[in-house]
């Protein structure tokens, strides 16, 4: 898949195109429209969707794994935990009920959502379901300005689920948060491999840059020592930020990974709708001794910290990042 097939273009997703009397095959493919329009770690869109009738399956393309970043593939699995999530919230939209359920050995699927129900569309949708197109991940600093105990307790809600725990960490905590991040980007910059998938991944265009800056940024990351500069700027982006929000499992494995990931865009949704920036920071889960040494410093117990994100308000609004079309990303088509 070339880089040219990146597009902004499919943002512009428009509900009243839902084709309401169509067959059932052809609305779930409709509501893949907002699926795509998940989060995923650096932008790797990393999913595969195979449609029959009203069933959805949702398998890894592997071949946007980041390996060096991702040796585990926890990122992989909560990238694909937030396309779920975005298709179970554009379907309900819809007037569809949506049932999620996690293969027990089947490798090459993750999930599976099922589509029933009479498909009359609610008189009003969520407000997650408007922020499906509006959501944003913000790079920038925050204001610093705390969030309120009625919104934190509506994300925390947002996020809640039999699987995940959401921990927010602010003051002394956060600050030793930020320490963690500065010398997990030392790491991950100290390691050429890394540097160099990162590189490729720039170079693609799939953080947004134009042709010409993302050739450079890859040269740059590729070749250039960039560890303190990284591990300064991520520090004060979290010093920046009121809070810092965890999210935590029990279990480690897939499934695991995958709920962790439709926790996140569930808040990160009502993080939108309320007008609350939200910034993925995943350094410090990539390394495995900085994520034992977050489990430490937040005392989690046996808990296993699964995605890490800021929370704030940012002065300015960013922009959308590109994505590779629907048809792109279906198998059988």
């Amino acid at each position: 898949m070339s880089a040219t097939d990146l597009t902004r273009a499919v943002w512009a997703v428009d509900a009243d195109d839902y084709p309401a009397a169509a067959p059932i095959d052809e609305r779930a493919r409709f509501c893949l429209r907002y699926a795509i329009l998940a989060p995923s770690s650096h932008n790797s869109q990393p999913w595969r969707f195979r449609v029959d009738g009203g069933t959805i399956h949702v398998a890894a393309d592997e071949s946007r794994w980041l390996r060096a970043a991702d040796p585990d593939r926890r990122e992989l699995f909560v990238s694909l935990g937030c396309a779920v999530e975005n298709l179970v919230v554009a379907a309900e939209g819809f007037g569809l009920d949506a049932a999620v359920t996690y293969p027990a050995d089947d490798t090459d699927r993750v999930a599976t959502v099922t589509l029933g129900g009479d498909g009359d569309a609610p008189a009003e949708r969520s407000a997650l379901f408007g922020a499906l197109t509006t959501r944003r991940t913000s790079h920038d600093p925050f204001d610093g300005e705390p969030l309120g105990a009625a919104t934190r307790d509506r994300l925390a809600a947002a996020g809640d689920a039999d699987a995940v725990t959401v921990r927010f960490v602010d003051g002394d905590a956060k600050r030793a948060v930020g320490e963690l991040q500065a010398e997990a980007d030392r790491l991950q910059m100290d390691d050429p491999e890394y540097r160099a998938e990162l590189g490729r991944w720039i170079g693609l265009g799939a953080l947004g840059q134009s042709w010409l800056l993302a050739r450079v940024g890859q040269a740059v990351v590729t070749h250039l020592d960039l560890g303190d500069r990284e591990a300064a700027k991520n520090s004060q982006l979290i010093e920046s930020a009121p809070v810092v929000a965890v999210l935590t499992t029990d279990a480690d494995d897939p499934t695991a990974r995958v709920e962790t990931g439709r926790a996140f865009e569930r808040m990160a949704l009502r993080a939108s709708a309320e007008g609350v920036a939200v910034h993925p920071m995943s350094q410090i889960l990539e390394h495995p001794d900085c994520r034992a040494r977050l489990a430490a410093t937040l005392d989690l117990g046996g808990a296993k910290p699964q995605h890490l994100f800021r929370l704030g308000d940012a002065a300015e609004s960013a922009d959308h990042t590109p994505r590779w079309p629907v048809e792109a990303v279906l198998d059988g088509e």
